[in-house]
C-alpha cells in the first residue's frame, strides 16, 4: 500500500466533500501523515492498569485497555466496563503517541506515559483511584 492509497482510505472514512478534502490533501502536515500512516498501522496502544484502589468500574492491576494507533477503543479486546473518568486523561496520552506515529518517530518516546483517573480517592471525597501506563506495541 502506498501514500495515495492510504490517503484515499482516509478520505472515504472521513466522508468529506471535495472542497473540504482538497484543503487536507494540500496541507504538508497531512502529506507527512499519509506517508507515515502505513508504518503506524503496525502498532496498537495499550494502557495497562498499574495501580487500582477502590475502582467502581472494577479495573484491576494487570488489566489492559487496547486502542488502535488512531486512538479508537477496540471494544472487542477490552473489558466489558471501561470507566469514563479514566478516558479523558488517557486521551492526552493517546494524542502524544499518535503525534509520534504520524511524524514517523518512535511512539514509545513519550516521556510521561503514566496517568490516572479523575477520582481522587476516599481521603479527598472520592471512591478510589486507578493509574495506567501506556505503551505502543507492535501488533502480533
Amino acid at each position: 500500500m502506498d501514500k495515495q492509497q492510504i490517503a484515499e482510505i482516509i478520505r472515504r472514512r472521513l466522508n468529506l466533500e471535495d472542497e473540504d478534502w482538497s484543503v487536507i490533501e494540500k496541507n504538508p502536515k497531512f502529506q507527512r501523515l499519509f506517508q507515515n500512516a502505513i508504518e503506524a498501522s503496525r502498532y496498537r496502544l495499550v494502557a495497562e492498569v498499574i495501580d487500582s484502589v477502590g475502582c467502581h468500574s472494577g479495573h484491576v492491576v494487570g488489566q489492559k485497555l487496547i486502542f488502535d494507533n488512531s486512538g479508537n477503543l477496540l471494544t472487542k479486546e477490552n473489558p466489558d466496563r471501561v470507566c469514563a473518568f479514566l478516558m479523558p486523561n488517557m486521551t492526552v496520552l493517546i494524542n502524544a503517541f499518535f503525534e509520534n506515529l504520524m511524524n514517523g518517530r518512535d511512539p514509545n518516546e513519550v516521556m510521561f506515559n503514566t496517568t490516572g483517573c479523575f477520582d481522587t480517592g476516599p481521603h479527598c471525597g472520592g471512591w478510589g483511584h486507578v493509574k495506567v501506563r501506556m505503551t505502543a506495541e507492535l501488533k502480533s
